[in-house]
Protein backbone atom coordinates (compact mmCIF):
# COMPACT_ATOMS: atom_id res chain seq x y z
CA UNK A 1 0.00 0.00 0.00
CA UNK A 2 2.96 2.46 1.00
CA UNK A 3 4.54 1.84 -2.30
CA UNK A 4 1.41 2.10 -4.09
CA UNK A 5 0.94 5.94 -2.28
CA UNK A 6 4.66 7.07 -3.09
CA UNK A 7 4.06 6.07 -6.82
CA UNK A 8 0.72 7.92 -7.13
CA UNK A 9 1.51 11.19 -4.42
CA UNK A 10 -1.58 12.71 -3.83
CA UNK A 11 -1.54 16.43 -1.18
CA UNK A 12 -5.00 14.94 0.15
CA UNK A 13 -3.14 11.98 1.48
CA UNK A 14 -0.19 13.26 3.49
CA UNK A 15 0.37 10.02 5.47
CA UNK A 16 -0.74 6.61 6.87
CA UNK A 17 -2.00 4.83 9.93
CA UNK A 18 -3.08 1.28 11.37
CA UNK A 19 -6.68 0.57 13.01
CA UNK A 20 -8.71 -1.71 14.54
CA UNK A 21 -7.73 -5.03 16.40
CA UNK A 22 -3.75 -4.36 17.22
CA UNK A 23 -4.45 -7.91 19.86
CA UNK A 24 -4.91 -9.31 16.08
CA UNK A 25 -2.24 -7.58 13.79
CA UNK A 26 0.71 -5.65 16.32
CA UNK A 27 2.15 -2.66 15.57
CA UNK A 28 5.68 -4.14 14.74
CA UNK A 29 4.28 -6.20 12.25
CA UNK A 30 4.31 -3.21 10.25
CA UNK A 31 7.54 -1.43 10.70
CA UNK A 32 8.79 -2.04 7.03
CA UNK A 33 5.83 0.20 5.52
CA UNK A 34 5.86 2.70 8.66
CA UNK A 35 9.96 2.89 7.60
CA UNK A 36 9.51 3.33 4.24
CA UNK A 37 6.56 5.90 4.60
CA UNK A 38 8.90 7.97 6.71
CA UNK A 39 11.79 8.13 4.23
CA UNK A 40 9.49 9.35 1.80
CA UNK A 41 8.34 12.44 4.20
CA UNK A 42 4.65 10.50 4.25
CA UNK A 43 3.46 11.22 8.37
CA UNK A 44 2.17 8.32 10.28
CA UNK A 45 -0.58 7.81 13.31
CA UNK A 46 -1.12 4.30 14.73
CA UNK A 47 -4.21 3.25 17.13
CA UNK A 48 -2.05 1.56 19.88
CA UNK A 49 -3.22 0.77 23.39
CA UNK A 50 -6.66 0.19 22.51
CA UNK A 51 -8.58 -2.85 23.47
CA UNK A 52 -7.00 -3.64 26.73
CA UNK A 53 -3.52 -3.83 24.79
CA UNK A 54 -0.19 -3.23 26.60
CA UNK A 55 1.78 0.00 27.27
CA UNK A 56 4.27 -1.71 25.02
CA UNK A 57 2.69 -1.34 22.18
CA UNK A 58 1.86 2.54 22.06
CA UNK A 59 6.00 2.28 23.01
CA UNK A 60 6.71 0.54 19.62
CA UNK A 61 4.59 2.83 17.77
CA UNK A 62 6.54 5.11 18.90
CA UNK A 63 9.82 4.39 19.01
CA UNK A 64 9.69 1.60 16.35
CA UNK A 65 6.68 2.84 14.13
CA UNK A 66 8.37 6.91 14.55
CA UNK A 67 4.43 8.12 14.67
CA UNK A 68 3.49 11.51 14.61
CA UNK A 69 0.49 10.69 17.35
CA UNK A 70 -0.74 7.90 19.17
CA UNK A 71 -4.80 7.30 18.11
CA UNK A 72 -6.32 5.83 21.59
CA UNK A 73 -3.25 5.21 23.42
CA UNK A 74 -5.32 4.34 26.74
CA UNK A 75 -2.65 2.00 28.64
CA UNK A 76 -0.04 4.46 28.68
CA UNK A 77 -1.80 4.83 32.04
CA UNK A 78 0.09 1.77 33.26
CA UNK A 79 3.83 3.47 32.96
CA UNK A 80 3.54 6.27 34.46
CA UNK A 81 7.53 6.42 33.56
CA UNK A 82 6.53 6.41 29.96
CA UNK A 83 3.53 8.34 30.20
CA UNK A 84 5.74 11.55 31.46
CA UNK A 85 7.96 10.61 28.38
CA UNK A 86 5.19 10.73 26.19
CA UNK A 87 4.37 14.14 28.00
CA UNK A 88 7.69 15.28 28.00
CA UNK A 89 7.63 15.18 23.96
CA UNK A 90 4.52 16.47 23.86
CA UNK A 91 2.70 13.42 22.11
CA UNK A 92 -1.01 14.11 21.34
CA UNK A 93 -3.33 10.90 22.18
CA UNK A 94 -6.09 11.40 20.11
CA UNK A 95 -8.80 9.77 22.35
CA UNK A 96 -12.53 8.99 21.87
CA UNK A 97 -15.05 9.08 25.32
CA UNK A 98 -17.28 6.42 24.11
CA UNK A 99 -14.63 4.08 23.01
CA UNK A 100 -15.89 0.91 22.26
CA UNK A 101 -13.45 -1.64 24.36
CA UNK A 102 -14.44 0.39 27.62
CA UNK A 103 -18.14 1.06 26.94
CA UNK A 104 -18.02 -2.92 26.26
CA UNK A 105 -15.90 -4.01 29.74
CA UNK A 106 -17.89 -1.23 32.04
CA UNK A 107 -21.19 -0.43 33.19
CA UNK A 108 -22.97 2.40 32.57
CA UNK A 109 -22.10 3.63 35.98
CA UNK A 110 -17.80 2.80 36.01
CA UNK A 111 -17.61 4.34 32.23
CA UNK A 112 -17.49 7.56 32.94
CA UNK A 113 -15.75 7.87 36.17
CA UNK A 114 -13.34 5.35 35.65
CA UNK A 115 -12.51 5.46 31.33
CA UNK A 116 -8.71 6.12 31.10
CA UNK A 117 -9.03 9.32 29.73
CA UNK A 118 -9.39 11.10 32.84
CA UNK A 119 -5.88 9.26 34.28
CA UNK A 120 -4.45 10.45 31.06
CA UNK A 121 -5.64 13.85 31.78
CA UNK A 122 -4.18 14.10 35.54
CA UNK A 123 -0.88 12.91 34.08
CA UNK A 124 -1.09 15.82 32.34
CA UNK A 125 -0.91 14.34 28.69
CA UNK A 126 -1.53 15.94 25.82
CA UNK A 127 -5.16 15.11 24.38
CA UNK A 128 -7.65 15.72 21.22
CA UNK A 129 -10.92 14.46 21.58
CA UNK A 130 -12.83 12.99 18.08
CA UNK A 131 -14.93 10.48 16.97
CA UNK A 132 -12.50 8.00 15.42
CA UNK A 133 -15.44 4.92 13.29
CA UNK A 134 -18.67 7.32 14.16
CA UNK A 135 -20.96 4.64 13.67
CA UNK A 136 -18.59 1.85 15.39
CA UNK A 137 -18.64 4.37 18.27
CA UNK A 138 -21.69 6.23 18.20
CA UNK A 139 -20.65 9.64 18.63
CA UNK A 140 -20.37 12.57 16.30
CA UNK A 141 -16.73 15.00 17.04
CA UNK A 142 -19.49 17.24 18.23
CA UNK A 143 -20.59 15.00 20.46
CA UNK A 144 -16.76 13.99 21.71
CA UNK A 145 -16.19 17.20 22.67
CA UNK A 146 -19.31 17.63 24.59
CA UNK A 147 -18.99 13.94 26.38
CA UNK A 148 -15.60 15.72 27.57
CA UNK A 149 -17.55 18.19 29.29
CA UNK A 150 -20.07 16.85 30.62
CA UNK A 151 -18.94 13.52 31.71
CA UNK A 152 -15.16 13.43 31.82
CA UNK A 153 -14.44 16.31 33.95
CA UNK A 154 -12.67 18.72 31.80
CA UNK A 155 -12.72 22.36 32.21
CA UNK A 156 -13.29 25.09 29.74
CA UNK A 157 -9.08 25.37 30.00
CA UNK A 158 -9.18 21.44 29.51
CA UNK A 159 -10.91 22.14 25.95
CA UNK A 160 -8.84 24.71 25.01
CA UNK A 161 -5.27 23.27 25.49
CA UNK A 162 -7.37 19.94 23.65
CA UNK A 163 -8.00 22.33 20.41
CA UNK A 164 -4.59 23.71 20.72
CA UNK A 165 -3.10 19.79 20.89
CA UNK A 166 -5.76 19.13 17.69
CA UNK A 167 -3.81 21.74 15.53
CA UNK A 168 -0.46 20.53 16.39
CA UNK A 169 -0.84 17.15 15.68
CA UNK A 170 -2.95 17.48 12.57
CA UNK A 171 -1.12 16.94 9.02
CA UNK A 172 -2.30 20.25 8.06
CA UNK A 173 0.51 22.60 6.15
CA UNK A 174 2.48 24.56 8.21
CA UNK A 175 0.80 27.76 6.93
CA UNK A 176 -2.97 26.53 7.49
CA UNK A 177 -1.45 25.58 11.19
CA UNK A 178 -0.17 28.84 12.01
CA UNK A 179 -3.49 30.60 10.63
CA UNK A 180 -5.51 28.20 13.28
CA UNK A 181 -3.44 28.81 15.92
CA UNK A 182 -3.78 32.49 15.64
CA UNK A 183 -7.61 32.49 15.04
CA UNK A 184 -9.07 30.13 16.93
CA UNK A 185 -8.43 30.84 20.53
CA UNK A 186 -9.57 33.92 19.75
CA UNK A 187 -12.92 32.42 18.35
CA UNK A 188 -12.73 29.67 21.54
CA UNK A 189 -12.82 33.09 23.96
CA UNK A 190 -15.55 34.97 22.07
CA UNK A 191 -17.90 31.77 22.08
CA UNK A 192 -17.11 30.70 25.84
CA UNK A 193 -18.68 34.34 26.63
CA UNK A 194 -21.97 32.89 24.86
CA UNK A 195 -21.85 29.87 27.06
CA UNK A 196 -23.03 29.67 30.87
CA UNK A 197 -20.54 27.35 32.46
CA UNK A 198 -22.91 26.65 35.20
CA UNK A 199 -20.29 23.69 36.67
CA UNK A 200 -16.72 24.17 36.94
CA UNK A 201 -14.55 21.04 36.68
CA UNK A 202 -13.89 20.06 40.07
CA UNK A 203 -17.44 19.83 41.05
CA UNK A 204 -17.81 17.02 37.95
CA UNK A 205 -14.61 15.08 38.88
Amino acid sequence: MVEAMLAHRHPLVPGIGIDYRENDGPPEWFAPAYHLARANGLRATAHAGEFGMPWTNVAIAVDALGVDRIDHGYTVIDNPDFAQRMRDMGMVFTVVPTNSYYLRTMTPQEWAQDHPIRKMLAMGLALHPNSDDPQLHRVSPAGAWELMYSHMGVSRDDLRAMMLAGIRASWAGKAQKAEWSAHWPQEFEQLCTQVSWEEDAASRR
